[in-house]
């Protein structure tokens, strides 16, 4: 027979998802989940704006970056455009989203969550033709015979060569880890909006030395709270005293307490304050280290994973090594035109890349000739180089000669 802990497990799966058993008054309100008084979930977290734009820069940015699927044959690599995880991954990933809106949702849920689901749906080959996304309260992570599994809601047990899986940090929620520093942060908040909604009167007690009835009490009580919402000049009552009780946001140094709070949100999630419309030290000068610092330290990890798990799963072991998953972190330098030119000047000049392949970089359609590479030595190409050098070498023989 079920015990009263398992049916309230049942009625409080669809609302409470994932949770710890033992917590579950927190999980549903009933308790505050930290010292605090604030209760911090996943879902209350976000309304931290600190906490909301950190999940949208990260899942946002990753999601912006080109994503592709690449062959590589000999020293040749090129989009391997006719491969089933080529439309999944760049453009179509299932039916109801486009790739941007997959991927930003995955890398959102596991920035918040700790993992972000997306099931795999196959043909009768084995190839992969659609990535269902899957919140994460809908899966339970199973062991059967000794095997991981995945129990999903409406769909069964999937294994989990037919997950695919983007993880956190030890597949752990940074929200509920953090649980105590975030619920100070909504502390704060609620703190001033308290405030600012008592039109910035200070909670008080009225005081008297004479006896009072409980019905005088009651009316006094009941006129006093309700112009105390109500901005303008307070009439005291004749004989009485009225001493404050709280402190002032002034005194609570709130200003300081939620700025701190943000820059320490900033920290859990890696990603620098300038780029959450925070105060900070961030001049022209230094904003492309962050950038930098940003993409090299947040970004980057993110995209190996994805990129591990898209090999690991979308593409055959008989397509591998030659097939494989690539984002372009070249997308994270769009923005400053003056550091692409700067780059694609230098490739132009040291022969790597041709005019046609940085026109195809920068989205515009080739131009004849535009396929040569050439070099800084008067731009001449590659194949005539060696002849160029040996024009160069008999000139200077015949220079000398002509002096002696």
């Amino acid at each position: 027979m079920a015990t009263l802990a398992d049916r309230l497990r049942g009625l409080f799966r669809y609302r409470v998802g994932k949770y710890d058993s033992t917590h579950i008054a927190n999980e549903v309100g009933l308790y505050p989940m930290t010292k605090s008084g604030s209760t911090i979930n996943e879902v209350s977290s976000l309304s931290i704006s600190t906490v909301y734009a950190c999940v949208y820069k990260i899942a946002s940015t990753v999601a912006s970056l080109g994503l592709e699927v690449y062959v590589k044959n000999n020293n040749e690599v090129n989009p391997a455009n006719m491969h089933p995880a080529y439309e999944l991954v760049k453009s179509k990933p299932n039916a109801v989203q486009t790739a941007y809106e997959f991927w930003e949702t995955i890398v959102a849920s596991a920035v918040v969550y700790g993992m972000g689901y997306a099931v795999i749906e196959r043909d009768e080959r084995g190839n992969a033709i659609n990535l269902n996304y899957i919140h994460f309260n809908d899966v339970d992570l199973k062991e059967v015979k000794g095997e991981r599994v995945y129990d999903v809601k409406d769909l069964g047990i999937v294994r989990p060569e037919n997950m695919l899986e983007i993880a956190n940090l030890f597949r752990m929620s940074p929200i509920r880890l953090h649980r105590e520093n975030l619920g100070l942060a909504k502390s704060a908040q609620d703190f001033g909006a308290e405030y600012f909604g008592q039109s910035g009167n200070m909670t008080g007690v009225l005081s008297t030395d004479q006896p009072l009835k409980n019905e005088q009490i009651d009316v006094i009580q009941k006129n006093w709270a309700s112009s105390a919402g109500q901005a303008g000049t307070k009439l005291m009552p004749f004989g009485f005293k009225y001493q404050r009780i709280s402190i002032s946001p002034d005194e609570a140094q709130f200003i300081e307490t939620r700025k701190f709070q943000a820059e320490e949100i900033c920290r859990i999630f890696s990603v620098p304050p300038s780029l959450v419309q925070l105060p900070s030290q961030t001049t022209y000068n230094n904003v492309e280290q962050q950038n930098l610092m940003f993409a090299r330290h947040t970004i980057v990890p993110w995209t190996q994973r994805i990129e591990q798990e898209i090999d690991r799963k979308l593409i055959p072991g008989y397509d591998k090594p030659a097939v494989y998953s690539r984002f372009s972190l070249n997308d994270l330098q769009r923005g400053d035109m003056a550091a692409r030119a700067s780059y694609f000047t230098s490739m132009l000049q040291a022969g790597v890349l041709s005019i046609n392949e940085v026109r195809a970089n920068e989205e515009l359609n080739p131009v004849d000739g535009g396929d040569v590479h050439t070099v800084q030595v008067n731009q001449i190409a590659l194949d005539r180089l060696g002849a160029y050098s040996d024009n160069v070498a008999n000139n200077n023989t015949e220079t000398n000669g002509a002096g002696e």
